[in-house]
């Protein structure tokens, strides 16, 4: 029998631009899906990874996240991830940060992702502009997009599955004027290895949690055979995460078969855990 393990994670990027992309894209292997969608939109092979060509501005941010949403069908435990280029009077040019704090001209006191624990990765606040801004002396970090991305993102998911990352690509002493596209791919691949890090930590948390969230495989096929109450069928969830460890479905399903009733077939599994806590045979 293989021992290959399905991933379970689940992972959407959302990039304003192709050459903030393509490094990415190559990276992970992500392929343009085979049909005509209104934002381009990227995935893996295993569908665990997609990203979304937003284009610049909050509009195009928040309708691309919502219609990857859809288009993918992505999880409330799937990990959203907002990566491009900003503006900066405080960073330093070419640097990746975590951003922490959100503010707009129409929310100045802003709101506030969550952003990975134990990080040695900076961070600083984004200011979301409808247009762009030269004058960068009140704000550490600039965009057009970051703002809508979070507001739509998180109403899909909770705020723990969000991050923004932004590498700075002008600022007083970088004229905005000056960017080309080949500065901007070439920025995102400096950071290369610190994103890769920061997508490994969501994708982690995705898998993770999924694992938590689903119910055991033998789960739904027990409660259409007996009855079980609501604190038995918490019972029945509890005791089938812990046998499946070290018993496989065919004999869990031959060890309860005899059951009449929900209680017995809960006896049975309690049985079973107690007698296989130090029962290395079955290894």
């Amino acid at each position: 029998m293989s021992n290959f393990k399905i991933k379970k994670t689940s992972i959407r990027l959302v990039v304003a631009l192709k050459e903030e992309a393509q490094i990415i894209l190559d990276q992970f292997k992500l392929k343009a899906v085979n049909e005509k969608t209104i934002y381009p939109i990227y995935k893996n092979e295993e569908e665990t990874h997609w990203l979304i060509i937003s284009g610049i501005g909050r509009s195009n941010a928040a309708a691309s996240t919502a219609y990857l949403y859809s288009y993918s069908k992505a999880s409330k435990y799937t990990s959203w991830i907002n990566i491009g280029i900003a503006g900066s009077n405080k960073g330093n040019y070419g640097e990746l940060y975590l951003v922490d704090k959100i503010s707009t001209f129409q929310d100045k006191k802003g709101t506030y992702p969550s952003t990975m624990p134990k990080t040695t990765l900076p961070k600083m606040h984004l200011f979301t502009s409808d247009i762009p801004i030269v004058d960068y002396s009140d704000h550490e970090l600039i965009d057009m997009e970051g703002s809508a991305f979070f507001d739509i993102a998180s109403k899909l998911t909770s705020k723990e599955f969000i991050c923004l990352m932004k590498v700075i690509s002008d600022g007083p002493q970088n004229d905005i004027k000056d960017i080309t596209k080949s500065k901007i791919s070439n920025l995102i691949k400096k950071n290369l290895l610190k994103i890769i890090d920061v997508i490994s930590y969501y994708e982690t948390l995705s898998e993770e949690e999924l694992q938590i969230a689903e119910k055991p495989k033998l789960f739904f096929e027990i409660k259409s055979k007996w009855h079980f109450s609501a604190t038995q069928s918490y019972k029945l969830e509890t005791l089938l995460r812990r046998v499946e460890l070290f018993c496989n479905k065919k004999d869990i399903k031959e060890k309860i078969k005899p059951c009449r009733t929900s209680n017995s077939v809960i006896n049975v599994l309690n049985s079973k855990i107690k007698k296989n806590l130090v029962n290395w045979s079955e290894f």
